[in-house]
């Protein structure tokens, strides 16, 4: 798993780029995460990948088990925090650190403190 810090808006979030993502975004939002992704519309790809921002939040946060409890209700919640700037001016660095690009100050889990049993 990678980590790394991605600020929206005034908070830093640090963030999990991992397989397992797609499978807890797929259990919460029940949408194939791959599936939306169309290299000839990007634009198209925003909502999903803000929704992937919350998912890699939730996993850098917090334990295998609390992610597997999160709901759309959550992720709404969680969507309050900011405005659409904050979020759209965020993208790049979700998009890079999803991709395993290097992004702030990613490092690899074994050098990382938080949540083991992501």
């Amino acid at each position: 798993m990678l980590y790394g810090m991605v600020k929206i808006g005034d908070k830093e979030y640090r963030m999990c780029s991992a397989a397992s993502v797609n499978v807890a975004y797929f259990n919460i939002f029940h949408e194939d995460f791959m599936s939306l992704m169309n290299p000839e519309e990007p634009t198209k790809a925003i909502t999903p990948f803000i929704k992937m921002a919350f998912v890699m939040a939730m996993k850098g946060e917090k334990s295998r088990d609390e992610v597997d409890k999160l709901t759309k209700a959550d992720y709404e919640a969680w969507l309050d925090e900011f405005t659409m700037g904050d979020l759209v001016n965020a993208i790049g660095d979700i998009q890079a650190l999803y991709l395993s690009s290097s992004v702030g100050t990613a490092v690899s889990k074994k050098n990382s403190v938080g949540p083991t049993d992501n």
